[in-house]
């Protein structure tokens, strides 16, 4: 039982498989990769028992239908560092990896161990622009909140909401702060809001970033999404986090005491500069008065640091502190030249958004003032 493929494509295949496959677990199962070769192309399955990947690549020389189960990380590691542009497999108890003047001996798993993973799915369906949607994640992923322990589980995950009139919005938050990004679609179907967690989300980032196909089809049944890369012969499907979202559009002010309009590359330079004396409490303090901001940040081990700039203001002056680090994060995803931040109180959230876009926003929580 063997076949011959081309190293390279193998192993790009084998890495997109890194965020499918379970790191902290029990069951060493888990940790591999089902390899089944059928009717001359290998189809590679990961799962984390969350997320289900698939992919299937065209083979040479394949003598015989088989399947197995290798860890994915040696696996991994060896093509990383083979030299030859194909490789022979071969399964005989073991799995045998020839190339060059190199052999490798693999132990395997039974593949009948392995988690059953069903990718036909069928359900409510809807077409997204892989760039587009790509966009959308980079701009709201990393307000996702970090911890994954089972209270915060809806935090650790990004909400895809589909809206009527053909809108989706994505949204992500930690509780300090919220990313929302809107894109109209073509496509009018409308599917169910679902969360989806940050290891899942991460995986999906993964396969876009490699992915060719323009227009992926995304499959929604019961608790289960189905992503489908028609071109790149590339299936990801995960189940969806059991768990209600924040009614993150109570959380978005409607009325502001104070606007500004800044140079977004002006501003951000003045917040990374402001988080090197920021200190672990993250804390700057920003008056604002008649056009003018004074930033003010300071810790016992760093120093001080101070700053202002001219601004364009609107409403009352007053004096509020911000996480530098927040306002930064927001920042480097603002992508015009100006971007306005409206204040709606001093302890109440603060909008961020790029000037005469309207797709996203940001909202932080200012701190208290110490």
């Amino acid at each position: 039982m063997s076949f011959e493929i081309d190293t390279r494509v193998l192993k790009n295949a084998v890495q997109l498989t890194t965020n499918a496959v379970s790191k902290k677990t029990a069951n060493p199962i888990l940790k591999g990769i089902k390899l089944a070769v059928e009717d001359d192309e290998l189809h590679i399955y990961a799962t984390d028992l969350q997320t289900g990947f698939h992919k299937w690549l065209k083979v040479k020389d394949s003598d015989e239908n088989f399947s197995t189960v290798v860890e994915q990380t040696i696996f991994l590691e060896i093509l990383s560092n083979l030299t030859s542009d194909t490789i022979t497999i071969t399964l005989d108890g073991v799995l045998k990896i020839s190339g060059g003047n190199s052999v490798f001996r693999l132990p395997t798993m039974d593949p009948y161990e392995f988690p059953s993973l069903a990718f036909d799915v069928t359900g409510n369906s809807i077409s997204l622009d892989r760039t587009i949607i790509t966009n959308m994640i980079d701009k709201v992923i990393f307000c996702a909140l970090k911890d994954s322990s089972s209270l915060s589980r809806n935090l650790n995950a990004v909400y895809w909401d589909f809206r009527q009139g053909g809108f989706l919005n994505l949204v992500a938050t930690d509780s300090y702060r919220l990313a929302l990004s809107e894109s109209k679609l073509e496509d009018d179907n409308v599917l169910s809001p679902f969360l989806l967690s940050l290891k899942s989300m991460d995986e999906l980032k993964t396969i876009l970033s490699a992915a060719k196909t323009e227009k992926i089809r995304v499959v929604q049944s019961g608790s289960q999404v189905l992503f489908d890369f028609e071109e790149d012969n590339n299936q990801l499907i995960f189940n969806v986090i059991d768990a209600e979202f924040p009614n993150y559009l109570g959380i978005i002010p409607q009325s502001f005491i104070t606007k500004i309009k800044a140079k977004t590359s002006e501003f951000l330079a003045i917040m990374k500069r402001m988080s090197i004396t920021a200190g672990s409490e993250e804390y700057t303090l920003l008056n604002i008065e008649d056009g003018r901001i004074q930033f003010y940040a300071s810790s016992p081990d760093v120093g001080e640091a101070k700053e202002e700039i001219d601004v364009e203001q609107e409403g009352r002056n007053l004096e509020i502190a911000y996480s530098p680090r927040y306002f930064r994060e927001a920042l480097e995803r603002i992508e015009t030249v100006e971007f306005e931040f409206d204040i709606s109180d001093e302890e109440k959230p603060t909008i961020l958004k790029p000037v005469e876009d309207n797709s996203y926003m940001f909202i932080i929580m200012p701190k208290r003032k110490s």
